[in-house]
């Protein structure tokens, strides 16, 4: 596959097992933080994705706090993969990100997107509470 842009900065978060998935999709200059310049701060990476015209791929989005409108309008393309819920650590898996990092890039929903965020949420909960809510729903409370 030959992606239309071939530059992608990827935040140190994002694990190893992720950035070689990258690599093997035909991206030619993938910039992961930790081979380059590990401990860089997020407004720096944003303004470093920009400067090199790549795609930026992040776990989280804390940037646009540190940011003002010139460099948020101006900025580059982002992929933000995050998660939430009852087990972080499991759905922050290599091979959960890895699955829907590719198919995002495969099925190519990056085309014409500016700002694109996957997020995956894991909740546990008793029947009871589901029958609660449920409940709570069909007689319009909810």
């Amino acid at each position: 596959m030959r992606l239309r842009f071939t530059r992608i900065v990827v935040d140190e978060n994002v694990p190893r097992e992720v950035v070689d998935m990258l690599r093997r999709l035909g991206f030619k200059d993938v910039y992961w933080i930790p081979e380059h310049r590990a401990g860089m701060g997020d407004r720096e990476i944003w303004l470093l994705a920009a400067s090199r015209k790549a795609y930026l791929l992040v776990s989280d989005i804390g940037y646009f706090k540190q940011l003002d409108e010139n460099e948020t309008l101006n900025g580059p393309d982002v992929l933000e993969y995050s998660t939430k819920g009852f087990a972080k650590s499991e759905l922050q898996d290599p091979v959960v990100m890895r699955m829907l990092v590719e198919w995002f890039f495969m099925n190519e929903h990056h085309s014409g997107k500016q700002y694109a965020s996957i997020r995956v949420e894991g909740t546990v909960k008793s029947r009871r509470q589901v029958w609660q809510y449920e409940k709570a729903r069909r007689e319009g409370h909810l």
